[in-house]
């Protein structure tokens, strides 16, 4: 199961098929790849596994189209309703608290997020026109796309970045030899010319879509059943000494007041609240709070008796608190029962989330020992790693145990559904 926007579609399926051919396996029937609506493959191929077992009626009807549940994306309309930066002037950052407003109410729980296809940018495909000398009413046909090429490269073709095999075809179809490497396809026709506008059609014909985005939702249906709240933050990189910004974000961060958007709701079934009178320890730092804002408005609103401790960190205490007032209000009404904030310029000691951690272990570890519930979010590098060790050291030195019993306690946590991961 997958979706042929990103380019290594339904690869591990292919990969473990290919496997197990040359281990001695005999396929039952030839590889299947269902690619965002599964719902008629899948049922079709299971129809055929029955019958190639058991060639039967009772099999043939055994899995009737509908059994499976659906994963087709209902694409939703939404309007920008709220933009706001929530950095404070002087602050070198950009992070966007936005809110979509539709006019039926949406179906999504905390925990989960909503997948946005950004468009690129106008001025970037005109100069790729003109680079490749290619009208933009030119009618082209791609595996999954076809109408005009500027329609195509403004909505539905990725032009960043591209693939190392893209830089290759391109090489290959304009008879140039390329560096093994990747950048976005203005930057190519800058560098390395196409020779002719038939040559530049051939290769718009292999580009690929546009991959989705996600964003972790910070809102609770429950609350705002009507709306979908977002924090985004401007992604920024430093390529051959120019700074660039993320795709997504920065389409997002520019949307005016107002705007339609497009976008499906995409479950994780893997990050959800405990039940109501369960504690839960929450890490989040920079747009990882997200999440916790959706979790805290929920046991708001349901009047949790549980108790919630959460761990932010960023760069500035002043101008990078995101939140600052709502995660006040709750500390005030007793819904935040513990707050640690680690500001890199602010507190020398616990810079980070993670020293955070360890600075409060003994208490970390007693509600983890009486049944806490863990959950991390925000950017996997080094996040993931830091918190993952700093959690481990709490456990052996507070809980006096070995470097294997602390691990093993850890896996405990996981298989008992007890430590989430939400990292990006």
């Amino acid at each position: 199961l997958g979706d042929s926007a990103y380019p290594l579609f339904c690869k591990t399926g292919a990969d473990v098929d290919t496997k197990l051919v040359q281990l001695g396996a005999q396929r039952i029937l030839p590889l299947q790849t269902c690619d965002v609506d599964i719902e008629k493959p899948a049922a079709d191929w299971t129809n055929a596994v029955l019958n190639k077992l058991h060639p039967s009626p009772a099999a043939a009807t055994a899995a009737k189209p509908g059994v499976l549940q659906k994963a087709s994306r209902e694409i939703i309309e939404g309007r920008i309703k709220v933009s706001v930066n929530l950095h404070d002037k002087g602050s070198d950052q950009q992070t966007y608290h936005i809110e979509i407003a539709t006019e039926g109410a949406l179906d999504y729980e905390p925990g989960d997020s909503i997948a946005i296809v950004p468009s690129n940018k106008n001025e970037v495909v005109t100069g790729i026109l003109a680079l490749a000398k290619t009208p933009a009413d030119q009618y082209v046909k791609t595996a999954k796309f076809e109408g005009q090429l500027e329609d195509l490269l403004t909505h539905k073709l990725n032009i960043c970045y591209l693939l190392g095999s893209s830089i290759k075809k391109y090489g290959e179809i304009t008879g140039q030899q390329l560096p093994d490497t990747r950048m976005d396809l203005i930057d190519l026709l800058r560098k390395y010319p196409v020779g002719s506008a038939e040559q530049f059609i051939k290769f718009a014909e292999t580009l690929h879509p546009i991959a989705p985005r996600l964003y972790s939702i910070a809102s609770t249906a429950s609350v705002t059943p009507n709306e979908v709240h977002l924090t985004v933050s401007r992604r920024r990189f430093v390529k051959e000494d120019e700074q660039h910004f993320g795709l997504c974000s920065s389409f997002l961060g520019d949307l005016p007041l107002g705007s339609v958007i497009h976008f499906y709701i995409h479950r994780n079934k893997h990050f959800r609240l405990p039940a109501s009178d369960k504690d839960i320890i929450m890490v989040g730092p920079g747009t990882g709070i997200a999440s916790f804002r959706a979790f805290l408005a929920e046991r708001d609103h349901q009047a949790a008796p549980g108790k919630n401790w959460l761990f932010f960190g960023e760069k500035d205490f002043v101008r990078d608190f995101l939140y600052q007032n709502e995660v006040q209000q709750y500390v005030q009404t007793g819904v935040l029962h513990k707050v640690n904030l680690a500001f890199e310029r602010n507190h020398p000691k616990t810079s980070r989330v993670e020293d955070d951690l360890r600075a409060q272990g003994p208490e970390v570890f007693q509600w983890l020992d009486k049944g806490a519930y863990f959950y991390l979010s925000g950017l996997k590098e080094p996040l993931n790693a830091q918190v993952d060790q700093a959690l481990q050291e709490i456990v052996q030195h507070y809980g006096q145990k070995t470097a294997e019993e602390a691990k093993a306690y850890i896996e405990t946590l996981k298989k008992e559904n007890r430590y989430h991961k939400d990292v990006y």
